[in-house]
């Protein structure tokens, strides 16, 4: 079989088995060509043939940050380390690894760390609680947050925080380049993500007024007294953009694939999505040409497949895959969990197509349960068998063409994921095992390798399967 025929069919056969991409209806019919137009209209060949990126910036960074655009996976104790008044800072992805487009950093503290009011006028943020119990104050409001809570903070919304257990811990997910400089620079370098038993826990005003000329960050006065904080319950996305906080559990849920931010929520800048699931669901070798991908690894553990290279991403793990780089990833154990901070939102209607969302289903949290449907906020509507007909007539098996044609994102471009256009890395297994001489035998090794990378399908119905996984979620007093 030539290398083109055999790209063709890993392509296939990948889609065919990785309904992370797909969405396989047991019925039969893939509801990928729901929404294929019969005819593809003119748009830019970079913008629907694009080709992934190759030789020395294809090879992904292992275990560091790479301090420029690259594929990497680093752990948060291997980024770069501040200690700012009684917390560290770990910045695990810095301006110089995504072109400056967004920031991603955690902050470690022990009782009492805090971080005063304060609002970011430019730069919208999304914090999400990874450990220890957590008072976050936002827009005047005190709330008490755990483990996978989250608060969505526009720009301009006055917010801080205060650690209320001695293993307090939350990611900050940041767009633009200039958060993360005001907080070096009202820190100073640090050599573990771990903070010292000793640390001051006040940040000096002098180096609250630096962190302003620095970087995007502006005290604001201290919120009025009110009552205690109070814990945080709502499960319901909103349908419109201002900050909130969503209980760990909640959001609007799309099989295995929950939105805790979307496109109406952030002006389109980004996605904030949880997956989660049992060991085999995952998806496939693909790139994107338009969006960056990134992955923080919270539980389970994920392989993630890197330009033929798979790396074991446990919890702590973050995963960079900028524009153009081959990329994938299988769930390996009973339940796994990662959060996917995707900008810009271009790919919102890869996971709503023309389907119903469904708030605060699954996981412990649990209640809330009901249907908001998906075109509401950029899903479309379904075109059925007669388009799927007509996709198949006019574009043959390509499948990653037809999920491309299925629907258009923001930008008014057609979805922007695809295959790999070039023969795959040496390093991957559908080299190094060599050819077989019977070409039926060599299309079952294929497809072998392909479901190997992709696993079981991920649908977007909550099946009994995504259900039993989720029973296994840690419980969130277990990180206090």
């Amino acid at each position: 079989m030539a290398r083109q025929d055999r790209r063709q069919f890993l392509s296939v056969s990948s889609m065919a088995l990785g309904a992370g991409l797909v969405g396989a209806r047991a019925a039969g019919v893939l509801d990928v060509f729901a929404q294929a137009p019969t005819s593809a209209p003119a748009f830019p060949d970079e913008i629907l043939n694009p080709v992934p990126a190759t030789g020395p910036e294809a090879v992904p960074i292992m275990g560091r940050l790479p301090g420029a655009r690259r594929m990497y996976v680093a752990n948060i104790t291997q980024g770069e380390h501040h200690l700012v008044g009684g917390m560290v800072m770990s910045r695990v992805a810095r301006p110089a690894e995504t072109d400056g487009v967004s920031e991603m950093m955690t902050f470690t503290g022990r009782t009492g760390a805090t971080m005063p009011r304060h609002a970011h006028l430019g730069s919208h943020a999304a914090l999400l609680v990874l450990g220890g119990a957590v008072e976050v104050e936002v827009e005047g409001r005190r709330w008490t947050m755990m483990r996978g809570d989250f608060a969505n903070l526009p720009p301009g919304t006055p917010h801080g925080w205060t650690m209320r257990s001695d293993r307090g811990q939350l990611a900050l997910f940041t767009m633009n380049n200039r958060v993360g400089a005001a907080f070096v620079a009202m820190g100073t370098p640090h050599s573990s993500s771990e903070p010292p038993a000793n640390a001051n826990e006040a940040i000096a005003p002098g180096k609250l007024a630096e962190a302003s000329f620095a970087g995007d960050f502006q005290l604001r006065p201290p919120a009025e007294a009110n009552a205690a904080a109070v814990r945080v319950t709502n499960l319901v996305l909103p349908a419109q953009p201002g900050a909130y906080v969503l209980a760990d559990g909640g959001g609007e849920r799309f099989g295995g694939n929950t939105f805790l931010a979307r496109n109406a929520n952030t002006a389109g800048q980004f996605l904030f999505i949880i997956t989660e699931g049992g060991g085999g669901g995952g998806v496939g070798a693909h790139f994107h040409a338009r969006h960056f991908e990134n992955f923080f690894a919270l539980d389970g553990e994920t392989v993630g497949w890197a330009n033929g290279k798979a790396a074991a991403l446990k919890p702590g793990d973050y995963f960079q895959a900028p524009p153009r780089h081959l990329h994938g990833f299988r769930l390996t154990q009973a339940y796994n969990r990662f959060a996917a901070f995707l900008t810009p939102g271009i790919f919102e209607s890869f996971f709503t197509r023309g389907g119903n969302g469904q708030n605060g289903v699954g996981g412990r949290a649990g209640g809330g349960e009901f249907a908001r449907g998906g075109d509401a906020r950029g899903g479309d509507p379904g075109r059925g068998a007669d388009a799927a007909r007509g996709a198949r007539a006019a574009g043959g098996p390509d499948m990653f063409r037809a999920l491309q044609m299925s629907g258009r994102g923001p930008d008014g471009y057609p979805l922007d994921v695809h295959p790999a256009k070039l023969p795959l890395p040496p390093q991957d297994p559908i080299w190094t095992q060599g050819r077989a001489t019977d070409p039926i035998q060599e299309r079952a090794a294929l497809l072998m390798h392909a479901e190997a990378i992709c696993g079981t399908p991920i649908r977007r119905e909550i099946t009994p399967e995504l259900r039993a996984a989720m029973r296994l979620k840690p419980r969130q007093e277990d990180f206090l």
